[in-house]
């Protein structure tokens, strides 16, 4: 039996798991695939919302404060596991909707400056990781620390008892824990019994390869971007699509988003697409959910990130840790 597990092997839950394990705790953590393969590992890696005045006060709580300390959790992950999540403080270059009204001022009552650019407005500030890498790093640092990591086992469903959980039941076997922290992403109303308070919107990307330098900082037009990574690839995206779990990519969507790229930076004219794929965030009709089950105790949720994720998941994991030790 484990003092805590965790459901869900994404980001918000590796990261959840990690915190817990340094804190003490007898963590056990189950995914339905393998780690770190899904909404996590098919985002952009941005370190901060995208247009942040269009987020609750919450999703900006959690984003200032995992921002603080995502540096030194990064060089903290590759000293322990020798894997670096490339974290690199790039610059974000905003083209559009930072001159509304409603932006400017939330920036002034937030105290959040920008650099005139001729193309824009440049947020010096703001860093990105490279989040494959950054997964593929706290796997192995959890493993350091002790973390039970039980992959390809889909949870089913809670085991709760005079309206406290106990534990959950998979296909082969019932596992029981003091604390149950569900981190499933898109998939987490299933288990919550929240029917559509999450679900998945999907985001297709791409990745071109190209000289370093060609864009040097995080680009962001219209809802999409463009990220210039250490080796010079230029990671591009992503589209908003409710269309339940469908997987499939279309091919059309890529041409569309290298012509994104293209319309930018006339120097990828000649580029080709290296990968394309496709990624389901978990959106919430309530804002992020991290807190107490209303009903059922020692159940935790940690959901509903939508697009910010891996911005926020830091503080997050903090926040659960502080709610379970009272």
């Amino acid at each position: 039996m484990s003092d805590c597990l965790v459901i869900g092997g994404g980001v918000i839950g590796m990261m959840g798991a990690r915190v817990l394990a340094m804190a003490g705790a007898r963590v056990t953590l189950l995914d339905q695939r393998k780690c770190g393969k899904e909404s996590s590992w098919a985002g952009g890696g941005i370190i901060s919302p995208l247009y942040p005045w269009q987020y609750s006060d919450l999703v900006n709580e959690l984003s200032r404060a995992s921002q603080a300390v995502y540096g030194d959790l990064c060089a903290a992950l590759l000293e322990n596991t020798g894997i670096d999540p490339e974290y690199i403080q790039s610059g974000l270059l905003m083209m559009n909707d930072y001159d509304t009204p409603k932006a400017q001022a939330w920036m002034d009552k937030n105290q959040l400056d920008f650099q005139p650019h001729p193309q824009g407005a440049l947020f010096e500030n703001i860093a990105q990781v490279r989040n494959p890498r950054l997964l593929k790093a706290l796997k192995a640092d959890i493993l350091k620390h002790g973390v039970e990591i039980v992959e390809r086992t889909k949870v089913n469903q809670l085991i709760t008892e005079n309206s406290t959980t106990l534990g959950v039941v998979t296909d082969n076997k019932k596992y029981y824990a003091d604390n149950v922290i569900v981190c499933s992403g898109a998939w987490s109303s299933s288990l919550l019994e929240a029917k559509n308070t999450i679900y998945p919107i999907k985001g297709q990307m791409i990745v071109v390869e190209s000289k370093v330098g060609v864009v040097e900082h995080i680009v962001l037009d219209q809802g999409k971007y463009i990220i210039p990574r250490k080796d010079g690839r230029l990671l591009i995206g992503s589209t908003m699509e409710d269309v339940g779990f469908d997987r499939s990519t279309n091919t059309q969507v890529g041409a569309d988003l290298l012509a994104f790229a293209t319309a930018r930076f006339p120097q990828l004219k000649n580029v080709s697409i290296e990968h394309h794929w496709a990624g389901f965030r978990p959106a919430s009709r309530v804002d992020v959910m991290v807190e107490k089950h209303p009903q059922l105790a020692h159940l935790y949720i940690n959901t509903g990130h939508f697009r910010n994720g891996l911005n926020m998941a830091p503080e997050s994991a903090n926040r659960i840790k502080k709610m379970i030790e009272g």
